[in-house]
Protein backbone atom coordinates (compact mmCIF):
# COMPACT_ATOMS: atom_id res chain seq x y z
CA UNK A 1 0.00 0.00 0.00
CA UNK A 2 0.97 3.57 -0.28
CA UNK A 3 1.72 5.83 2.23
CA UNK A 4 3.46 9.29 2.58
CA UNK A 5 6.34 9.89 4.95
CA UNK A 6 6.94 13.86 4.84
CA UNK A 7 5.68 13.99 1.74
CA UNK A 8 7.39 11.14 -0.12
CA UNK A 9 5.23 8.24 -1.12
CA UNK A 10 6.75 4.97 -0.04
CA UNK A 11 5.12 1.64 -0.26
CA UNK A 12 4.59 -0.83 2.73
CA UNK A 13 3.26 -3.87 3.78
CA UNK A 14 -0.42 -3.52 4.56
CA UNK A 15 -0.80 -3.64 8.06
CA UNK A 16 2.37 -1.89 9.17
CA UNK A 17 2.45 -0.38 12.33
CA UNK A 18 3.96 3.02 13.12
CA UNK A 19 7.41 0.92 14.74
CA UNK A 20 7.27 -1.46 11.99
CA UNK A 21 7.50 1.58 9.58
CA UNK A 22 10.52 3.10 11.30
CA UNK A 23 12.21 0.31 10.77
CA UNK A 24 11.73 0.46 7.44
CA UNK A 25 12.94 3.72 6.58
CA UNK A 26 15.80 3.01 9.52
CA UNK A 27 14.99 6.05 11.71
CA UNK A 28 15.25 4.91 15.21
CA UNK A 29 12.61 5.91 17.96
CA UNK A 30 14.02 8.95 20.04
CA UNK A 31 12.47 10.69 22.97
CA UNK A 32 12.67 13.94 20.44
CA UNK A 33 10.31 12.35 18.13
CA UNK A 34 6.85 13.36 17.35
CA UNK A 35 4.97 11.29 14.74
CA UNK A 36 1.30 12.54 13.10
CA UNK A 37 -1.06 10.68 10.90
CA UNK A 38 -2.85 12.72 8.83
CA UNK A 39 -2.39 15.41 11.15
CA UNK A 40 -2.78 13.59 14.53
CA UNK A 41 -0.42 13.02 16.54
CA UNK A 42 0.22 9.69 17.76
CA UNK A 43 1.46 8.92 21.66
CA UNK A 44 4.86 7.24 21.68
CA UNK A 45 3.21 4.12 23.61
CA UNK A 46 0.61 3.58 20.61
CA UNK A 47 3.12 2.73 17.94
CA UNK A 48 3.29 -0.80 18.24
CA UNK A 49 -0.69 -0.64 17.86
CA UNK A 50 -1.35 1.85 15.69
CA UNK A 51 -1.53 0.40 11.77
CA UNK A 52 -1.38 2.58 8.89
CA UNK A 53 -3.83 2.87 6.11
CA UNK A 54 -3.55 2.67 2.23
CA UNK A 55 -3.27 6.47 1.42
CA UNK A 56 -2.04 8.08 5.44
CA UNK A 57 0.37 11.20 5.35
CA UNK A 58 2.97 10.62 8.39
CA UNK A 59 5.09 13.12 9.54
CA UNK A 60 8.45 12.04 11.39
CA UNK A 61 9.33 15.36 13.33
CA UNK A 62 11.91 16.13 15.53
CA UNK A 63 12.09 18.46 18.28
CA UNK A 64 14.92 21.13 18.05
CA UNK A 65 15.91 22.23 21.41
CA UNK A 66 18.34 25.14 22.49
CA UNK A 67 18.57 28.42 23.84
Amino acid sequence: MKVFINGLDTEVPAGTTISTLLGIIGEPEASDMIIEINHRFIPTQDYEVTCLQDGDSIEVIHLAMGG
